[in-house]
């Protein structure tokens, strides 16, 4: 039986648990914004799509140079003043 995940449920996911640990071991588990090292998000800079299909990548299998970790401050600061571009491969 095939189960549909939310995107939030996504994130509780071993796979997106293990890309983020990456991400921040990369970023030095700072904000790469402030330099903060306090509620650090893992933030997607990109949403990518599956061609003509419309759907989008899971949250684990984007390059990492897509991937980048923001304090919570930062990462709202930035969803509040950039839409985030969605690309089709």
């Amino acid at each position: 039986m095939n189960t549909i995940l939310t995107y939030s449920e996504m994130l509780l996911s071993e796979r997106w648990k293990q890309k983020r640990q990456t991400i921040l071991e990369r970023d030095m588990r700072r904000c790469r914004n402030c330099g903060c090292n306090k509620n650090l998000h893992v933030h997607h800079r990109q949403y990518h799509t599956y061609g003509k299909t419309g759907i989008k990548k899971y949250p684990w299998e984007y390059a990492t140079k897509y991937l980048v970790t923001l304090c919570e401050s930062c990462h709202a600061a930035g969803h509040k003043q950039y839409q985030i571009p969605i690309f089709k491969n």
